[in-house]
């Protein structure tokens, strides 16, 4: 015969399976799901290099776990640095996880924190789990005015090297380039005006070369335009052309490359 703790036990157990479920997590401060999202935010935002931890959390909000309502930076600490490996700045972000209940399972709610350094060419190491700061406020970098080439410029290029004249001096190409490029315009996101690009100009009796050149906070963006023989070209170097395969965004650049 069974005792009667022993049933005790047995129906307490039964009814805290049947009404409770199983309780999973309980106490942690993550998951693997969580695990591998700061991993592979971590590795998305080491590149470009940012010139500061500001950098790197605003590269973070503005991914789509960034964006996402369960996300927060909570520190972005610049670091003392002497070379290009060595740690240059400190994240630590926060993912909630809303409770979930399904079958037999429940998950209570749960914030995981994450701390990473970043060096020049990206995160030092993986991710780890620290415990969230207590009395945290989520760290929202002012915006940037954006600093790409807009699409209406390559048009416009071709235009102004299409109107010059024969055989025009450095300045005239200038003074075109200056009334026939677009003015910066506001972008709607970030209510500031667009930062206008570098303009290279280089002149070769009759033949002229420009390069429209914009550092986007680390991302590069290059227009290449030229007139040679009374031709007009004008094209954009992607991000494979200006990284890995490192060609020149320059006005020489832009008369060689078309001579060949």
């Amino acid at each position: 015969m069974v005792g009667l703790p022993r049933v005790v036990a047995v129906v307490c157990a039964g009814l805290l399976l049947a009404s409770c479920g199983v309780l999973d997590g309980v106490g942690e401060e993550g998951d693997a799901e969580t695990d591998r999202q700061s991993s592979t935010l971590a590795d998305a935002i080491g590149y470009p290099p940012q010139s500061d931890a500001t950098g790197f959390a605003r590269a973070a909000l503005g991914t789509t776990l960034g964006k996402s309502a369960g996300f927060s930076v909570l520190r972005a600490e610049d670091l003392a640095h002497e070379d290009l490996e060595d740690p240059r700045a400190r994240l630590v972000w926060r993912i909630h996880r809303d409770a979930f209940e399904g079958g037999w399972h429940r998950t209570p709610a749960f914030d995981a924190c994450y701390q990473v350094d970043f060096n020049y060419y990206g995160a030092v190491a993986e991710p780890d789990r620290v415990t969230c700061p207590a009395d945290a406020t989520p760290i929202t970098p002012p915006p940037l005015p954006r600093r790409d080439i807009p699409p209406d410029h390559i048009p416009a290029l071709e235009a102004t090297l299409g109107a010059l004249p024969v055989t025009p001096g450095e300045a005239e190409v200038r003074t075109a380039l200056a009334t026939g490029l677009p003015a910066p315009q506001v972008d709607p996101e970030t209510d500031l005006a667009r930062i206008p690009p570098q303009v290279l100009v280089h002149v070769d009796g009759s033949d002229v070369g420009v390069a429209l050149l914009a550092d986007n906070h680390g991302t590069k963006d290059c227009v290449l335009g030229r007139r040679v023989g009374g031709e007009v070209l004008v094209w954009s170097l992607n991000w494979r052309d200006l990284g890995p395969l490192e060609k020149p965004c320059s006005p020489e650049a832009a008369l060689a490359q078309r001579r060949r």
